[in-house]
């Protein structure tokens, strides 16, 4: 697992419409280009940002990368509590 490359995905998809639009188009190709393993690629595609702070992710990406698909704060928070799955 590499957190600096999961922080890099992350800070790419919040700070780049054209990587967004290609994240949203086909995850598992935007994805390919970056060293993950299968269980990070998971993570990403499937927004599991709990599991991403848990891992070290820095949660200002979390957060960002979670606002940036359209999902709201108040699902972030209960997520981040456990709240929620």
């Amino acid at each position: 697992m590499s957190r600096n490359t999961l922080e890099k995905v992350l800070y790419d998809l919040s700070t780049s419409g054209a990587h967004k639009k290609k994240f949203a188009e086909d995850p598992e190709t935007f994805l390919s280009r970056y060293q993950l393993v299968e269980d990070e690629r998971a993570l990403i595609r499937d927004y599991k940002v709990r599991a991403l702070a848990d891992l070290g992710v820095n949660t200002m990406l979390t957060w960002g990368f979670w606002l940036q698909a359209g999902k709201s704060n108040r699902e972030y928070l209960k997520v981040m509590k456990r709240e929620e799955a």
